[in-house]
């Protein structure tokens, strides 16, 4: 049986994305997960990651804290507190922050490529 594993995000460092600056908590070595890429993301007011698609992954998104918002294919959407949202490959994806308080976000992307992260426009 394989051995599962805790950590107690509060309590992890914050660092900046390399692509967006957007702070993040990354779960991935600190559980040791092999089958998912799993983040934690935290949007100040202003902050956006980058507007991108997935070549291979599906993403699931699922806010944590505050009223959420994202950009799909373009069209700008409100995503409560305690909503969960799947976004297939190919589908160009936005998390952003235009509001006056915080969000906290779940992100989780499987399979667990390295970095399928593209451009909208880049085949």
């Amino acid at each position: 049986m394989d051995e599962y594993s805790t950590v107690r995000v509060d309590d992890a460092e914050r660092k900046p994305s390399a692509s967006s600056g957007t702070m993040h908590v990354d779960l991935i070595e600190r559980l040791g997960c092999t089958e998912m890429r799993p983040k934690v993301w935290y949007l100040s007011p202003g902050d956006e990651m980058s507007y991108h698609r997935q070549t291979e992954q599906e993403e699931l998104y699922y806010v944590l804290d505050g009223l959420g918002r994202m950009r799909i294919e373009g069209e700008l959407i409100d995503v409560p507190e305690g909503t969960a949202v799947r976004v297939p490959p190919e589908t160009s994806r936005q998390v952003l922050n235009d509001t006056e308080g915080e969000h906290a976000w779940l992100v989780v992307g499987a399979p667990p490529t390295a970095d399928d992260g593209r451009p909208p426009a880049e085949k």
